[in-house]
């Protein structure tokens, strides 16, 4: 058999579907567009799902793409299975409405055996059919000639693709023989006929024949236009051409590992003999290269393609995958942080194809760098925890799982996992209430804190010092408790409560000056607490709300941990304040000046005073410099000195009329930012990373309210919806042009269309997409009153007869009853029959399906004597109601009782 690399089976799946006259589908991103269904792309057929259900129009019938994909569904099986990936590859072939079964077995055929393309030994090739398929089970034994010992048929359960209401129909699979070796209890295709879970035949081919709909009570009616949809997992094919035990062998996989192996403890390698002379511990040591080959895969894909590790959705999983790694890493014997290491052999691998992850290497490494050696620093602490409960409970309870989960940030998939390894239960149902719980805290939290009354006798007797040790670290271990209270009463020990404490050293930021307060935990041996809130007392102290769980006591130490992704992205955003308040003064003149502000970790605000509007040119103006400014990694400085010299040595500014201290703190970026200021920052611009501003309001007279994000990862989630927003807004307006278009194409429209929906998300692009939307809804206003005048001229072309005849009064009338005409309707006809005939009144009146409509008109010649008015409101037959005057009366009518 051929040799051959990934690169050279997809180029060869793809050159001998264009042959077959396919359209090439370029891949796409793994974040799904215009469906909320899905959280990531999941199959191959995922982006086509608009093609076959009639929304959108394939650019041709025959289609045929390699498309990146993501499950997560069974990312524990990762690793630890022969073909499980968290991101895998899926070749296709589509028919939309075109060619069905016979062409799409004899290209299967054709491709896996012809001696141009896989050649594949025709012996080695065994396929199954759905048990009621004569038709492809006869294509398969008359017209390809497979051998009857070669094909099953097989039940519902394998070989029938069906998910309820909607498109269905059978499948056929295609199976390579591996041989014996892969066969130790000599089972033979009895493997494929039981299916029996086996590595020997690996399925490398599955055609659906969509040819049924279900109406969703498992009733089955043949689909007017059937359609094919194939997929072949190009991990599994690349297997077999180069002979490797799993997929994780082959030349996708195995650099990577290979590039572990020199990073970890050299008693740990990866054993290819493994597979047929298992060892438990050898297995537990190759699971953990591959779950480290496949994570670092999946993870670099997804940042490309913007997603960044986070807290919430797609974040979360890429968080996940990063701290499952660095967790495997450790296994191995890795104590630092290394996946950011492996990107290049992604690349290597990969690039040839996506060489845009070469473009976007270096944002992949920092990315992974950042979140691993977030995690290492909390992770030795959680292990340790973790065991300690594990050893003494012999359980995960919900409240440790919580603990872990606050405290050492611990996803709680992550405590399963290892609780699961050491046979313990997790009590999970718990975990969930007590975190909702939580969250509700948190939210009342700020509620009360703020609701002190900072002048009662209990704050202007207080004396303890408490020092702020947070500008140089997010965690203090020994602490001290000094004061606690509760209410208004000092208290000396609180248990399972919430409650107030002052500590002597605290690394927990109080709010002011504009940016908000952190959270985090405290703990000890004999309690846990979450701080949910940290606010400023009238003496300086920061003043801490705590939930605590076990028992604290005045004189306690305990260790202080802030959140440190809180903290982090605040930080970015506190600093993007800084930024965006000098460039204003820089585009827009020194007259600006800050009036306040509001930074946490969702973005940041701020308001300022000025003269008028500023344009769009401005803001523009003043993100391209806030982005050059991040782009030029200016170091802060922060310096402690008198107010004089900070406003004389180093031109801080200082606009508010706060009384400031004897010594005040100027942070300072470059010359470019000088502000006095006590709240916390990044070390360099570089590391607020990305700037946009999302929105500018007034807020009064001379006074506006600018909103901005930074950090990759938000920027990005804001541009994501953004785009979504306007993509569905233009999808409503095509939805309607695709219904109107059998009266009337507007190539216009489709071409615009076809430009907003082939921009790839981004920020430059975000100004191109809005101008874009605007041109394309007023090529849609003018399209749509060509349509309804098209419309009208076909419902009222029945009445192109019509001849007035004499009235009681010997004058020209048309009298007209008739159905389904509106308003506007009848006031058109009205005008054509006006200005067809002379001297003329109209009487013009039409039932539809909600009301009855009215029109009465009189021409010019007649009104002196006539008005339309007047015959509205006295009709003998009708009571109406609407208004007019003489030329022209409109409304409803309602028959006489």
């Amino acid at each position: 058999m051929k040799k051959l690399t990934t690169n050279q089976i997809r180029k060869m799946w793809l050159d001998f579907f264009k042959e077959k006259k396919h359209h090439f589908l370029a891949p796409v991103s793994l974040i799904p567009v215009d469906d909320p269904s899905l959280l990531w792309i999941n199959s191959g057929v995922a982006t086509l799902k608009p093609y076959f259900d009639g929304r959108k129009t394939p650019p041709a019938p025959r289609l045929t793409n390699s498309q990146k994909a993501i499950r997560t569904n069974d990312i524990e099986n990762v690793g630890v299975t022969a073909r499980h990936q968290t991101m895998f590859e899926m070749l296709g072939n589509f028919s939309i409405g075109e060619y069905f079964k016979k062409e799409a077995i004899e290209f299967a055929w054709e491709l896996l055996t012809s001696s141009k393309w896989f050649a594949i030994p025709v012996d080695k090739l065994y396929i199954t059919v759905f048990s009621e398929d004569k038709e492809a089970y006869k294509i398969w034994t008359e017209v390809i000639g497979i051998a009857p010992d070669h094909i099953f048929s097989l039940g519902r359960e394998t070989n029938f693709w069906d998910v309820g209401q909607g498109p269905c129909g059978p499948n056929t699979e295609m199976f390579f023989d591996r041989g014996e070796k892969w066969d130790p209890k000599k089972i033979g295709p009895r493997l494929i006929a039981d299916d029996i879970e086996n590595d020997r035949f690996i399925e490398i081919w599955n055609i659906v024949f969509s040819q049924f709909n279900n109406d969703g009570t498992n009733n089955y009616t043949e689909l007017p236009r059937k359609n094919i949809d194939t997929g072949a997992g190009l991990e599994r094919i690349a297997s077999i051409f180069q002979d490797t035990p799993t997929n994780f062998e082959t030349d996708i996989f195995f650099p990577t590992i290979k590039k572990v192996e020199t990073l970890c403890d050299p008693q740990y390698t990866y054993s290819i003999d493994n597979y047929m002379n298992p060892t438990p511990e050898q297995t537990k040591i190759n699971t953990a290269f591959k779950v480290i080959a496949d994570h670092v895969r999946a993870t670099s894909f997804a940042i490309a393609d913007g997603v960044f590790p986070g807290n919430k959705d797609r974040g979360y999983i890429i968080r996940r995958l990063i701290r499952r790694s660095s967790v495997y890493g450790k296994e191995l014997g890795i104590r630092t942080a290394f996946l950011y290491k492996l990107v290049i052999e992604v690349i290597n691998a990969m690039g040839e194809f996506y060489p845009y992850l070469k473009t976007k290497q270096t944002l992949i490494e920092e990315a992974i760098r950042t979140e691993e050696e977030k995690f290492l620093k909390t992770l030795a602490k959680g292990y340790e925890l973790l065991e300690k409960i594990i050893n003494e409970d012999n359980k995960v309870s919900a409240k440790n799982a919580l603990l872990l989960f606050e405290s050492f940030g611990f996803p709680i998939e992550q405590t399963l996992e290892i609780a699961e390894k050491r046979n313990v239960d997790v009590d999970l149902v718990g975990f969930e209430k007590l975190l909702a719980e939580t969250k509700e805290s948190t939210r009342n939290a700020r509620k009360d804190l703020k609701a002190w009354d900072k002048q009662n006798e209990l704050f202007t007797k207080l004396t303890v010092e408490s020092k702020f040790t947070g500008w140089e670290e997010t965690e203090h271990e020994n602490s001290q408790i000094v004061f606690m209270f509760s209410g208004q009463q000092e208290i000396q020990t609180v248990t399972n409560d919430t409650t107030f404490v002052i500590l002597d050293k605290t690394p927990f930021y109080a709010e002011k000056g504009g940016q908000a307060a952190d959270t985090g935990t405290m703990s000890n041996d004999t309690a846990n607490a979450i701080v949910l809130d940290t606010q400023q007392g009238p003496n300086h102290q920061h003043i801490h709300q705590i939930k605590v769980n076990g028992t604290l006591k005045v004189g306690d130490h305990i260790t202080a941990k802030v959140d440190e992704d809180k903290r982090i992205y605040t930080m970015k955003n506190h600093s993007g304040t800084h930024m965006v308040h000098s460039a204003l003064r820089e585009v827009l003149g020194s007259t600006v000046m800050q009036a306040g502000s509001f930074n946490d970790e969702n973005g940041l605000r701020m308001d300022f005073t000025f003269n008028r509007n500023a344009t769009e040119q401005e803001l523009k103006a003043v993100e391209n410099l806030v982005i050059k400014k991040i782009h030029e990694s200016i170091n802060r400085e922060v310096h402690f000195c008198s107010m004089n010299d900070a406003i004389n040595k180093y031109h801080a500014l200082a606009f508010f009329a706060d009384k400031y201290d004897d010594i005040v703190r100027v942070v300072k970026f470059g010359d470019f930012s000088s502000e006095l200021c006590g709240g916390t920052h990044v070390e360099n611009t570089k590391d607020i990373e990305d700037f946009i501003i999302t929105g500018i309001e007034s807020k009064g007279s001379g006074l506006f309210r600018i909103k901005c994000l930074t950090s990759f990862e938000t920027v990005n989630e804001y541009l994501r919806n953004q785009f979504k927003h306007y993509f569905e807004e233009v999808e409503i307006l095509i939805d309607k042009y695709n219904i109107a278009k059998n009266h009337l194409v507007d190539k216009q429209i489709e071409q615009h269309f076809d430009k907003i929906k082939s921009l790839e998300i981004s920020k430059n692009n975000l100004d191109i997409v809005k101008k874009l939307i605007s041109e394309f809804k007023d090529l849609y206003k003018s399209y749509d009153k060509k349509i309804n005048d098209i419309l009208m001229a076909q419902k009222l072309n029945q009445f192109k007869d019509l001849k007035p005849t004499l009235n009681s009064h010997g004058v020209n009338e048309i009298k007209l009853f008739t159905k389904g005409l509106n308003i506007a309707d009848l006031k058109q006809l009205a005008d054509e029959l006006r200005n067809k005939f002379a001297d003329l009144i109209l009487i013009l009146g039409s039932e539809t399906e909600n009301d009855n409509f009215i029109v009465v008109a009189v021409s010019r010649s007649l009104q002196n004597k006539y008005r339309a008015i007047d015959i509205f409101n006295n009709l003998k037959e009708f009571t109406t109601k609407g208004g007019g005057n003489a030329n022209l009366a409109q409304g409803k009518y309602f028959y006489k009782q």
